[in-house]
């Protein structure tokens, strides 16, 4: 499978349903890219940074931090990202000082609807296209471990809605730059993680097209995450009747356990049915003229008993490895 081969987006989102492993994913992403010799950094746009403390590194801020697996991390912030694009991009210090810092002022500004998106989109648009000319250095890859998927949706939209209002000046030129920024296809985008359970599938089914609406174009892949398709587990339909399975059941002396097994078995065919309606979902009705690629990802803990953030990174980094 050649798909990393043929992500060439500078600006990749990660959206999916919180709890589906958009961290993990957007993490795993960073380091095969750093390991290919990308130079990548990885945003967030969260309460605390939860990417640095997998490599037992310090929280980062929204100054872009260096990790010990070759790439950078940054916390976005509102208020940060507003003074610098008022004092370092539009050169209004004295305007910043007197105006936009007034605590009335900032209150305002974040809770208007929309000012903190735009200015978060903003920022990805410096990091992809104006920080090697105001800052000489660049990013071969920026990937955003993007909010939860209904906020996560709303960016793409977010841009042309402020716009709509008719503003002028400095307001609507970023609107505009924003917006040309996520219409362009081979610039910016979208991957959506998703998990082989009920509600994560229905999240997915249901984002899907909202995202291809707002960006005129469907998402790059759907990462399946924790999958245990036969690729990675031979015989899962007929796992009942596997003799190790049937060995293993005779084993149990009390029938508690003997149930425990059973539930076991049960909960790991629910989620084979559940990936095998993804696929079906994605090769048809509105999706059957151009299939959205699904790209499973090995249930890394329950393959290798690993269970701590790092070693699930390092070994899908690994796994992306192998399919270029």
């Amino acid at each position: 499978m050649q798909f990393f081969n043929q992500i060439s987006q500078k600006l990749l989102f990660v959206v999916g349903k919180g709890g589906v492993g958009r961290t993990t994913v957007a993490t795993s992403l960073a380091s095969y890219y750093a390991g290919q010799g990308e130079s990548v950094l990885v945003v967030q746009w969260a309460l605390k940074d939860s990417v640095s403390p997998i490599f037992s590194s310090p929280q980062c801020t929204h100054k872009e931090t260096a990790l010990p697996s070759g790439f950078k991390v940054m916390n976005y912030s509102a208020a940060e990202a507003i003074r610098e694009y008022f004092v370092d991009h539009l050169k209004m210090r004295l305007l910043y000082s007197v105006i936009i810092e007034n605590k009335h002022v900032q209150k305002l500004i974040h809770a208007a609807p929309g000012v903190q998106e735009l200015f978060f989109l903003g920022r990805l648009f410096w990091l992809v296209e104006l920080a090697q000319v105001e800052r000489g250095y660049s990013y071969d890859r920026v990937i955003v471990d993007a909010p939860a998927t209904g906020h996560a949706v709303s960016l793409f939209g977010i841009a042309p809605a402020i716009a709509n209002f008719g503003i002028t000046g400095p307001l609507a030129a970023e609107c505009e730059r924003v917006s040309k920024l996520l219409a362009d296809s081979q610039k910016t985008g979208v991957i959506v993680v998703t998990l082989p359970e009920e509600l994560p599938i229905e999240e997915c089914y249901e984002s899907i097209p909202r995202i291809t609406k707002q960006l005129n174009r469907p998402p790059l892949a759907i990462f399946l995450n924790q999958s245990i398709n036969s690729s990675f587990y031979a015989n899962i339909d007929n796992i009942k009747n596997e003799d190790w399975f049937l060995n293993l059941e005779e084993k149990f002396k009390d029938n508690y356990s003997k149930q425990e097994l059973k539930l076991i078995l049960f909960a790991l065919t629910k989620r084979n049915i559940f990936e095998k309606k993804l696929y079906d979902w994605s090769t048809i009705g509105e999706n059957k003229d151009s299939p959205i690629p699904i790209l499973p990802l090995p249930d890394i803990g329950l393959m290798h008993k690993v269970n701590t953030p790092f070693t699930v990174i390092e070994s899908l980094a690994k796994y992306f490895a192998t399919l270029t």
